[in-house]
C-alpha cells in the first residue's frame, strides 16, 4: 500500500497528538499523586501538632496541680528549668490554708499579724531520692532567702524527710519533731518559758529535726528530743542526715544568709534549728 505524503504528515500529526495526550494524562496523574501526599503529609502535621497540643495541656494542667496538691505528693514529671522554678514561690495566706492555721499555729495575737506571713510552696527531695512538693508558712522578711536556699538544695539533692505544715500536728512540736517533720511557723512559746519563740514570728525553721535533735542540759542531766533521737545527740558519729561538719551545704546556706543555728550555741543545742534575727 501506498501512502501519499499528505497521509503521511496527518499519521505523524496524529502519532503527535496521542503523545502529547498521554504526557498531559501522565502528569495530570503525577499532580493527582502529589496533590494527596501533600494533604497526607499535611494530615499528619495537624494530627502531630493536635497531639502536642494536647500533650501541653494536660502537661500544664498536671503543673497545676502540683500547686494545689497535699504536701508529700511525689513529682511525676521530669520538669524543666523553668516549670522547676515555678513550683518554688510564696504568697499572702491563701483562705484555705488560714482555715487550717486558724486556732492551731496561729491565733490572734499583738504580735504577729497574718499579713506578716506568707505562705511558700517548695520542691524538696525525699529521703526516697524522688522529688516532692512542700509547703510552709514563715515570716515575709526571710521568703525570698528561704526560697533560695531551698531551690539550692533541691538542686544539690539534700534530702528531706517531710515539709507539711505544723497544722498537720495540730500545732504541736514534738508530734512534729518525732515525724521527722520540717517545718517553720508555729506561735508558740520556747519550751520551758514563756517566752516567744522565734518560730512565733516565723523567722525559725527546723530541718530534719529527728536526726538533728534539741539537747538541753537541766541541772546537769542531759534531756534529748524527740523520743528516740537520742542516737543522733552524738554529732562526732557519722550519719546521714546530719546537720553541721566542715562543708555541710544546709549550715553553709543558712550561715551565708545570715541564719544562726542552734547547734552552735553554749547552753544547750539545737541541731535542727535556724534562726534570723529581727522582729
Amino acid at each position: 500500500m501506498v501512502i501519499s505524503a499528505a497521509g503521511m504528515a496527518i499519521c505523524l500529526l496524529c502519532g503527535s497528538c496521542g503523545g502529547k495526550e498521554e504526557s498531559r494524562g501522565a502528569l495530570e496523574m503525577e499532580g493527582t499523586a502529589g496533590r494527596k501526599a501533600e494533604e497526607a503529609s499535611r494530615q499528619v502535621w495537624e494530627e502531630q501538632e493536635e497531639r502536642k497540643q494536647q500533650e501541653a495541656q494536660e502537661r500544664a494542667a498536671r503543673l497545676e496541680s502540683y500547686r494545689t496538691c497535699s504536701s508529700g505528693t511525689r513529682i511525676e514529671d521530669v520538669l524543666s528549668e523553668e516549670e522547676t522554678d515555678s513550683l518554688f514561690y510564696a504568697s499572702e495566706i491563701p483562705a484555705e490554708v488560714f482555715r487550717r492555721m486558724n486556732g492551731v499555729s496561729y491565733v490572734e495575737n499583738d504580735d504577729i499579724a497574718l499579713a506578716d506571713l506568707r505562705y511558700l510552696r517548695m520542691l524538696y527531695v525525699g529521703f526516697d531520692g524522688e522529688p516532692h512538693v512542700g509547703e510552709m508558712v514563715a515570716n515575709v522578711q526571710i521568703t525570698d532567702t528561704l526560697l533560695e536556699i531551698f531551690r539550692t538544695l533541691y538542686d544539690n539533692g539534700y534530702q528531706i524527710e517531710k515539709m507539711r505544715l505544723i497544722d498537720d500536728y495540730g500545732g504541736d512540736d514534738d508530734a512534729s519533731c518525732l515525724d521527722n517533720n520540717t517545718s517553720c511557723f508555729n506561735y508558740r512559746v520556747v519550751e520551758g518559758s514563756t517566752r516567744l519563740s522565734r518560730h512565733a514570728y516565723g523567722m525559725a525553721i527546723d530541718i530534719n529535726p529527728f536526726y538533728n535533735p534539741y539537747v538541753t542540759y537541766e541541772n546537769g542531766v542531759e534531756h534529748i528530743s524527740p523520743e528516740g533521737s537520742e542516737p543522733y545527740a552524738d554529732r562526732s558519729a557519722d550519719f546521714p542526715h546530719k546537720i553541721g561538719g566542715e562543708g555541710e551545704l544546709c549550715l553553709e546556706l543558712f550561715e551565708e544568709q545570715g541564719f544562726t543555728w542552734g547547734g552552735n550555741w553554749r547552753t544547750l543545742k539545737d541541731y535542727q534549728h535556724f534562726q534570723m534575727s529581727g522582729t
